[in-house]
Order: structure tokens, then C-alpha cells, then sequence
């Protein structure tokens, strides 16, 4: 029969309990089990102590207490065992045992299972929103439904990155297609109208195979017999309802040779080849821009955008303008650059930040534009003037 010790250890090697763990668990120093297991009885305290600890060590290590401690008694001389102790209802005290996380198989089947049925419908809802949702597609110009004073119509949108784009016009039916779009997803493309009612229709088609269409209804009425025909204007920017932010509007486009062009009755100018191109400044908010195009026979043509001008940081444009100017620009505390220097008329600087600061040895040469709004002159000539624009 195995000694005391020996099933001592072993049960407690069973259980996978270090020595010390044990200790920790049963508040029995661990030198005294340690004699425990090695029968090294003349290490341990009186036999009283020496009982109590084997019984709430054999209790620890679920062993049959009695039979331990009258094997003890053996093992330490024969002497009789100690009248039992009279039962209590209250239990000893029992420490809680750390055991590992043990998979079985009535645990790892239903977590298998569980979790297989969640990758499944988590694939069929990926499926379901990759072919039932239709790629994107937005007309900005035109806009709706609406009239065309010029054979041409230019159709502008954003779809998705990867999309072709196809654009039928009926009657006809007019095929243009193949149309690539930018790495934003927008294009512009030019169609031919017809005199009277014409269908545009917008297709697009994404890497998956998944078509979208928007339509628009353009009235184009042709020019009476006797009547100077229109010239032909294409407004290449802004796109109508783009959104500027912190920066200027640039308009440009082309019309024929020999062609007038205004920007809000403006007259602009128009290069040997029939390009524009003007940049504005602007205050914050909706700006409109009208676009008329004129040739020499009377025979006009207009287009019209609107966007909308945002500003984050104050943006100063500094224009020296009726002589010399020396500038000496902070912006955020930073200078640029710090000594100054002399600006020349007819030069231009421009200063970004959450605060601008503008100090000047000729304010009347010096004009300002701070997020869209005209200062003519920061003061008299020859005046000394210290101005601060800050963000809006």
C-alpha cells in the first residue's frame, strides 16, 4: 500500500497543483507539506497541528480524510487516533482550485456549430449587399430636366472608381460610350442634341457586373431660319454644386474663334484658340456664375453653375498697387519671413492660418482680400498700419 506521503503527492500531481499553489490555497506553510509527502515527520509540529494540517490538505485534494490520519497514526508510531471531533454544521474551510479551461467535446461541438452558422449568414448577407445594392451614380450637369440653347450638351457626374460609362441619346438613338472615369469616379463627356425633345440616358457599369441608369430630358430648340446661330460654349469648371474650400473658383471652358465671352456681365479673355480660364475669389456661401458667349453675327449663348465657397482658416491675398510696399506677414506667430521685405506694385503674396497679421510701411498701395471680402486700402500713403485677419 502506498505510504501517506506518496498518495499525498500524487493526488496532488493528478490535479496538476504546484507545492506552492497548494500553500497559497490551504495556508499551510509549504515546508510543512513538503514533510507531509516526504514522511519527514520530526519536521512538523506537534501531532494536534500536524492532523490538522493533513485533514485540510486531504480535503483540499478531495482524499478520504479518516483514512489518512489513521494512516499517519501508522506511520508515526501506532499511537491511537484522537477521538473524532464532534461534527459542526458549518463546513471546513475549502480553498478554490484553478483549473485550466478544458475543451470537451460537449462544449466544442456547439461553439463549432454556432460558429459555422455565423460565417454562413454572414456570407449570404455579403452576398446580398454586393449584387443586390446598385453602384453609384450621380448626374451634376445637367442637374433635371430642363432647356439647351446649344446643339452641345455637356454631361458631368461621379459614379464609382471602376465604372464605364455609357450615354444614349434618344432619339436616334446617338451611342457614346466607353467612357472612363477619373480615379474620384467623376467624367465629363460632350453629346449631341437634337431639335426638340432628347432622352439622355446615363448607364453605368461596375467591375461586378451590376448596371445603373439616370435619365434626363433636355428640350433643345434649333434656331429659325434668318436667325444667327448661337456659338458654341462648353464651360468645362466649375462643376455645378461643387463645394471650394479655403481656395479660389476657377472658371474655364472654350468657344469658337472669334467669340466674346462674359462671367457675370463681365467681358474675359479669350485666348487665340478659344480657351478662358479666371480664377475668383470669394465670400463664403452659394456664388453663381453666368457664362455668355456672343459671336459677331448677335447669336448668343449662356450656361449657369453655382457653388458653394467654404472657408476653415483666414486666407489673405496681399496686392501691392500704386508703388512700393514694405510687408512684414505673421501667420500663427511664424513669421514670412521675419525681417521683411519690400514688395513691388503689381506683386502678389498669399497667407493661410488660423490668425494672419499684416504689418505694412505703405498702406495705401497695399490691397487685401480676406476670405472673399476686398479691403481697396489698408490706409494713407506712407501710413504705418498693423492689421489682424483670423479665421471665420
Amino acid at each position: 500500500m502506498p505510504s501517506l506521503g506518496e498518495q499525498l503527492r500524487a493526488q496532488r500531481e493528478r490535479k496538476a497543483i504546484t507545492l506552492e499553489q497548494a500553500a497559497a490555497d490551504t495556508r499551510i506553510r509549504e515546508k510543512f507539506l513538503k514533510a507531509l509527502e516526504e514522511g519527514d515527520y520530526p519536521s512538523l509540529p506537534g501531532a494536534v497541528y500536524t492532523r490538522g494540517f493533513l485533514r485540510n490538505y486531504s480535503d483540499y485534494l478531495d482524499l478520504e480524510t479518516d483514512e489518512l490520519v489513521v494512516l499517519y497514526q501508522q506511520e508515526r508510531g501506532g499511537a491511537p487516533p484522537e477521538p473524532a471531533p464532534k461534527r459542526s454544521n458549518f463546513k471546513p474551510y475549502r480553498p478554490v482550485v484553478h483549473q485550466s479551461l478544458i475543451f470537451r467535446p460537449v462544449i466544442f461541438v456547439p461553439v463549432l456549430i454556432i460558429a459555422f452558422v455565423g460565417l454562413f449568414l454572414g456570407y449570404i448577407y455579403y452576398q446580398f449587399t454586393t449584387f443586390a445594392t446598385l453602384p453609384k451614380l450621380e448626374i451634376i450637369d445637367p442637374s433635371s430636366d430642363g432647356l439647351a440653347a446649344s446643339p452641345e450638351l455637356v454631361v458631368h457626374g461621379i459614379t464609382v472608381p471602376d465604372g464605364r460609362i455609357t450615354v444614349n441619346v434618344f432619339p436616334g438613338p446617338d451611342v457614346f460610350g466607353d467612357i472612363r472615369t477619373a480615379s474620384d469616379g467623376s467624367f465629363t463627356t460632350t453629346v449631341s442634341l437634337k431639335p426638340g425633345s432628347n432622352h439622355v440616358v446615363v448607364e453605368v457599369l461596375d467591375a461586378a457586373g451590376k448596371t445603373n441608369r439616370v435619365s434626363r430630358t433636355i428640350q433643345y430648340q434649333a434656331p429659325a431660319v434668318g436667325v444667327s446661330a448661337p456659338p458654341v460654349l462648353a464651360v468645362e469648371q466649375p462643376a455645378n454644386g461643387a463645394t471650394f474650400t479655403n481656395t479660389y473658383v476657377q472658371v474655364s471652358g472654350r468657344v469658337d474663334r472669334g467669340v466674346t465671352v462674359q462671367i457675370n456681365t463681365v467681358p474675359v479673355t479669350v485666348s487665340t484658340d478659344g480657351t478662358f480660364q479666371v480664377r475668383y475669389y470669394l465670400p463664403a456661401g452659394a456664388q453663381p456664375f453666368r457664362i455668355v458667349a456672343r459671336n459677331s453675327a448677335g447669336g448668343t449663348v449662356e450656361e449657369t453653375r453655382t457653388v458653394v465657397i467654404a472657408y476653415t482658416a483666414a486666407v489673405v491675398i496681399v496686392r501691392v498697387t500704386g508703388g512700393d510696399s514694405w510687408i512684414l506677414a505673421t501667420v500663427d506667430g511664424n513669421c514670412d519671413p521675419c525681417q521683411g521685405r519690400v514688395f513691388k506694385d503689381g506683386e502678389t503674396a498669399t497667407f493661410q492660418g488660423k490668425e494672419v497679421r499684416i504689418r505694412t510701411g505703405n498702406a495705401a498701395a497695399v490691397q487685401v482680400n480676406h476670405n472673399g471680402q476686398v479691403i481697396a486700402s489698408l490706409g494713407r500713403q506712407g501710413e504705418v498700419v498693423e492689421r489682424v485677419f483670423v479665421a471665420q
